[in-house]
């Protein structure tokens, strides 16, 4: 799949730095969240598991195969891992972002905007049509990998995302 051992962990960074700074500044403060590359299908899965015998909480579990594609999916679980962690910092029992929560104010401000986007089923594809949690995390992905098609196809959610996540000012 891959020319080298390390190449996809370079690939997963590459996407990872499709995210913003603020937000990664934000997550690293976190008690919880993992992305780890594995062989099985792209998940997130909130809550304890285990990872290489180690006992953690609320990982992104993203497909070396899914890497190999360069396709959307490791954007897509770590957007779950943001939806939750933006919603209720990782609590395992705390609403998500899409749920109506939001770790401060201005999240819970933004999650209410963001609930009112889904209902207009203008998700970008399918998968973004599926639930509001699929709707966020899909919304995402395309936004960081191709702005253009989000816009054209839900200009609303990339206005949101524009002016959430991806706005400097909306972080401090």
């Amino acid at each position: 799949l891959f020319e080298h051992d390390w190449a996809p962990v370079e690939a997963l960074s590459a996407q990872a730095r499709l995210l913003p700074a603020g937000l990664w500044t934000y997550l690293l403060t976190c008690t919880r969240g993992f992305v780890a590359i594995y062989l099985g299908d792209s998940q997130y899965l909130p809550g304890p598991t285990s990872v290489r015998g180690q006992s953690v909480h609320n990982v992104a579990f993203v497909s070396v195969e899914d890497l190999a594609r360069g396709n959307d999916q490791p954007l897509h679980v770590i957007g779950h891992l943001i939806d939750h962690h933006l919603g209720c910092g990782g609590d395992l029992e705390g609403s998500w972002l899409t749920g109506g929560a939001g770790v401060t104010p201005a999240w819970q401000q933004a999650a209410k905007r963001l609930a009112g986007l889904y209902p207009l089923d203008y998700g970008v594809d399918e998968v973004a049509r599926s639930n509001i949690q699929d709707y966020f995390a899909q919304s995402l992905a395309i936004y960081c990998r191709d702005r253009q098609r989000l816009n054209v196809a839900d200009p609303q959610i990339c206005r949101w995302l524009r002016d959430t996540l991806f706005n400097e000012r909306f972080w401090h």
